[in-house]
Formats: structure tokens, C-alpha cells, sequence
């Protein structure tokens, strides 16, 4: 049978506390995604006025040379025009191929001078006013040119984290503003919840949000339910073990007759009847006393362990009769101080069970001072489905198990299910 896994454990946070850290996260990279998409594009932009000034220049000169034709062409260090491929310096031809140089595009590279500075050239070609090209030349310091780019994404970056930051924080108050009004009905219908675990009977609060007044009618509708279905179970408790008491009494009534006056087989066919009236008119009272909402304790007696547990395997041997199974008792303390009927209603239960559920092998049960431990090998040709479940649905064994667990919640008893791969244990501790 497949087992579901369990999810693994989180620390338990508010819906504040979740969405605060979520949105600091967020806003987190999304500042970093801002700045770095910010210097990318910073630096396509001084890439751009580059190539913009250099085309602003060529345009200049191309009205210079229209009003003055005659006029020399600027021959700098740092900025120079040529009319043809062949005037241009020798060490720059190598840089750019001649065949792949368009019209009004900027082309860079760099080249590393005589004295051993790296440079950075700039080359475009345009046409004149008369079909002419003129190749422009400008030439920078490297290192230099890398230094103003620097400064401008500096400051361009420093200016767009402040007002990042700013937007960011004001982001930010909005939400935890945001959040609080959210937050608020919220602690309205925990509260009300809270008053609702003490008064199954309160009325259901109107919030100002609609889904919250859903979740409070499913939830008013629920403890309704739950408080119906017990007041149904308690009373049908209450009026059962009156109901048996009464026909109890009169069948063991007749039966101590019938076992004064008879003697041989006879007497020991009503002994047994006897015994079963005996048993149930112990589950009768037990019903009964979980039913009441006192928690007044119950009485407590002595019991020799001993013999109080082989009595109860001595009873329980007709069901193993015939089958290779046998109870083995190994009892740890003389006598205990105990509510008698409730041990044996649960010892009882637990004891049918093993012997039910057991086709062969050993069932193993163990009397200590303050608990009681039962082993039967698993079976999965009984009952695969009862066994061979999960924890919780131990209540395949029998509406008893049930019973035991409702008697060991109300007297503080801790009971035990665990499923082992060749055997099944109970425990109960008091």
C-alpha cells in the first residue's frame, strides 16, 4: 500500500510576516536587475552621443566645406579629415577594412601607439556637396575615455539608486499599510474564532470583507455540525446504558436464581451467561460514564495483576482454539491501584483484538506498575487492510479500539499504536 509522504516542516510564519519577507526579496532584485540593466544601457547610451558628436562634426564640416571649398581640412592629433582611403595615417588602415567601411557609420578599435598608449580611434565616412567622400578621424586616450564613462555611469547610477531607494521604500510602506487594513479583519475573525471555541452558540460577526464572512459561516457551520453530531452521541449514550441497565439487571437477576438451583453442565453454561451479563453491564456503566461531562475521577481499587490476567486469558481462549497461537504473560508488579472496570474493558478489547487478528505465533502481554503492553505478529492473510494502514486508522480493529481510546483520553491515560514490519504493539500508560 503506498504511503503518502510527509511534507516536510516550515517555520510557521504570518501572512504579514510572509509577504514582508517576499516583498523585500523582490524588491531586492529588482534593484539589482535595475542597476545592472541601467549601466547596460548608460553605456549604449555614451555609445550613442559618441557616434552622434562625430556625425555632428562630419555634418559641420560638410557646411563648412560647402560655404568655403577651397577650405583646408582639419589635420589634429585627436580629430583629422581625409578625402581619400590613402591620406589616411598608416597605422590605421590595418584596423578597418576598406571593403566593409558604409557611408555614415562609426567604426572603433583601438591600437597601441610608439610610446606605448593604447588609443582609441573613431572612424566615419560621408560624402560632400559634391559626391565626394571624406574619411573623419578622431583619436582619444583610452584610458582617459574610459574615466569619463566611468564618471557619467557613476553619476547616472548614484542619481538612479536614490531614486530607486525612494521609490522602493514608499513601495514598501504601501504594502506594510496595505497589509495592516488586510491584516485587520483578519485578527477580527481569529478572534471571533477564539470566542467560538468557548461558545458554540455565538452569532457570526460581520467583517467588511466578503470572503472572510464565507470562512466564518463555514466555520460556524462546522462547529455546528461537530456540536450536533456530540449532543446526538452523548445523549444516545445516556439513553442507551439507562435503556441496558434495567434488562441487565433483571437478566443477571434470573441467572443467580438459575445458578443457585442448578447444578453440573447446566450451572456452568449459566456461570458463563453470567459472566457475559457481568461484562456488559461494566460496558454499560463505562458508556454511561463517558457520556457524562463531569470529570469527576471514578474510584479506584486494588488489583492483584496476576490473577486478574489470567482470568482474562482464560476468557479469551476460545477464539484462539484450534490455531497455532499462543499468549504468553509476563506480569511485572504484584498489585496496582487502578479504575478496575475501565482496565478490564480496555484490557479486554485490546486482548480480542490480538487474538482476531493473529492466525500463528505468539501473543505477547506485559503487566507493568503504571502500563500495558500487548504484541501479535502481523497477518496480512486476516485482514490486510486493517493492518497494514497508517497510524490513525488503527480503529480497523474494531469498534473497541475506539471505545479504549475515549477511555484513556478521559482518564489521562497515554495510548500507543505502533506498527512494526512483523508485529503490531499497543501500550497504555497510566
Amino acid at each position: 500500500m503506498n504511503k503518502i509522504k510527509p511534507m516536510s516542516k516550515s517555520p510557521v510564519k504570518t501572512l504579514a510576516q510572509q509577504l514582508r519577507w517576499q516583498i523585500t526579496l523582490a524588491g531586492v532584485v529588482f534593484v539589482v536587475v535595475f542597476i545592472i540593466s541601467l549601466n547596460a544601457l548608460t553605456l549604449r547610451s555614451v555609445d550613442f552621443a559618441v557616434d552622434s558628436f562625430i556625425k555632428m562634426e562630419a555634418h559641420n564640416l560638410v557646411k563648412q566645406l560647402q560655404l568655403n571649398p577651397e577650405m583646408a581640412l582639419p589635420s589634429e592629433d585627436s580629430y583629422q579629415a581625409v578625402r581619400n582611403w590613402e591620406s589616411l595615417p598608416g597605422f590605421i588602415q590595418p584596423l578597418f577594412p576598406k571593403d566593409t567601411i558604409e557611408d555614415n557609420e562609426v567604426y572603433d578599435a583601438e591600437y597601441t601607439d610608439e610610446q606605448g598608449v593604447i588609443k582609441y580611434v573613431s572612424l566615419l565616412r560621408f560624402v560632400d556637396q559634391q559626391g565626394d567622400s571624406i574619411y573623419l578621424l578622431t583619436l582619444s586616450d583610452l584610458e582617459e575615455t574610459e574615466e569619463v564613462i566611468g564618471q557619467i555611469i557613476n553619476h547616472v547610477s548614484s542619481g538612479a539608486i536614490w531614486v530607486v531607494a525612494m521609490i522602493f521604500v514608499g513601495l514598501f510602506m504601501f504594502v506594510l499599510w496595505l497589509l495592516k487594513r488586510t491584516n485587520e479583519p483578519m485578527v477580527l475573525l481569529s478572534e471571533w474564532a477564539e470566542r467560538l471555541k468557548a461558545n458554540d452558540q455565538l452569532n457570526q460577526d460581520q467583517f467588511p470583507i466578503a470572503e472572510l464572512n464565507d470562512l466564518a459561516a463555514q466555520l460556524k457551520a462546522g462547529v455546528d455540525q461537530i456540536t450536533e453530531y456530540n449532543l446526538r452521541e452523548q445523549q444516545f449514550l445516556k439513553h442507551a446504558s439507562h435503556e441496558l441497565r434495567t434488562p441487565l439487571a433483571t437478566i443477571q437477576a434470573c441467572l443467580d436464581t438459575l445458578d443457585f438451583k442448578l447444578t453440573g453442565a447446566e450451572q456452568t453454561t449459566v456461570q458463563r451467561a453470567l459472566k457475559a451479563s457481568l461484562n456488559m453491564s461494566r460496558l454499560s456503566s463505562a458508556l454511561l460514564w463517558l457520556a457524562r461531562e463531569s470529570e469527576k475521577p471514578i474510584d479506584k481499587s486494588d488489583v492483584m495483576l496476576d490473577a486478574f490476567c489470567q482470568q482474562q486469558v482464560a476468557d479469551h481462549q476460545y477464539l484462539i482454539a484450534h490455531r497455532p497461537v499462543e499468549i504468553q504473560t509476563q506480569i511485572n508488579a504484584d498489585q496496582i491501584e487502578i479504575e478496575e472496570d475501565l482496565l478490564l474493558i480496555v484490557f479486554a478489547n485490546l486482548l480480542r483484538n490480538a487474538c482476531q487478528f493473529t492466525s500463528e505465533g505468539i501473543i505477547k502481554v506485559t503487566f507493568d506498575a503504571n502500563a500495558l503492553t500487548i504484541e501479535n505478529p502481523s497477518d496480512v492473510s486476516i485482514n490486510a487492510s486493517a493492518i497494514h494502514t497508517s497510524v490513525s486508522e488503527y480503529q480497523s480493529f474494531g469498534l473497541g479500539l475506539q471505545l479504549v481510546e475515549r477511555i484513556c483520553h478521559k482518564l489521562g491515560w497515554r495510548f500507543k499504536y505502533i506498527e512494526h514490519p512483523d508485529h503490531i504493539q499497543v501500550t497504555v500508560i497510566w
